[in-house]
């Protein structure tokens, strides 16, 4: 029962985080049929980033994960997350309702990525540290896979939206083989003033320091890489080369 709830977990980790670099992906398609404003391609980019945020304060502070059952949440969360993705086909390229839909993914996949931390964990002890860096694994595969769909995609930046979102309505769908563990606990109760701890205890402050930097290298980084490196390669080369050197770097990483 555990090797199959942790491989369904891993799966469903990897297909609905597949919606995370979903606009980071096809911007470069997209903006070869409508002009964006650089605020707008920006918005488009870190849109997720923001709802993540949002969500992820909702879902501790009312304990969603603890007062239902995190596999529901999860899978509820991801079906949810590709319905908002999906609304990229329907609004117009970098409008208000676009980046909105982007949020919103990104708040949706709050209920993805920490409950499926939460539930994994409750599948070992020993082997806890093996099982964490497993998810990890999973969220990060998964969350460049848009990349690998826009390169089968090529300029039709649609099929990138419609893979993903599919993707994630199957990960709501393996939930359902999914159990928890025998070390599965609820959290105690969300408590305001425990947040001072992260400023007053010098470990958690460095954890939480080591973890920021984590982040910018593996969402920041990583979403504008190809953005930095096709304006780089501008600087010596025609635009068409530019481009395709790009491509090349990103393709390696």
């Amino acid at each position: 029962m555990k090797s199959r709830s942790v491989i369904c977990l891993l799966i469903a980790e990897v297909t609905a985080m597949s919606l995370w670099f979903v606009s980071a992906a096809i911007l470069p398609d997209m903006m070869q049929t409508v002009e964006l404003s650089p605020f707008r391609s920006a918005a488009l980019s870190s849109g997720v980033q923001a709802g993540f945020v949002v969500g992820a304060l909702l879902i501790a502070i009312l304990g969603l994960a603890d007062r239902f059952d995190p596999r529901i949440v999860f899978a509820v969360s991801a079906v949810c997350a590709s319905i908002a993705n999906a609304g990229l086909l329907l609004f117009e390229p970098g409008s208000n309702l676009a980046i909105a839909a982007r949020v919103v993914t990104g708040a949706l996949l709050a209920g993805v990525y920490p409950v499926g931390m939460k539930i994994i964990v409750g599948w070992g002890i020993k082997d806890r540290g093996f099982l964490v860096g497993a998810l990890t694994s999973a969220l990060a595969l998964g969350s460049a896979s848009p990349h690998l769909l826009a390169l089968l995609g090529g300029a039709q930046w649609q099929f990138t939206v419609i893979a993903a979102s599919a993707a994630a309505v199957f990960a709501g769908c393996i939930c359902a083989g999914i159990s928890l563990g025998p070390h599965h606990v609820k959290a105690a109760k969300f408590d305001p003033g425990v947040v001072r701890t992260a400023w007053t205890n010098k470990r958690i402050r460095l954890a939480y320091a080591g973890y920021l930097a984590h982040m910018f290298e593996m969402w920041a980084m990583w979403a504008w890489i190809g953005v930095a490196a096709t304006v780089s390669y501008a600087m010596t080369l025609p635009a068409s080369e530019a481009q395709a050197a790009c491509n090349q770097v990103c393709l390696h990483k």
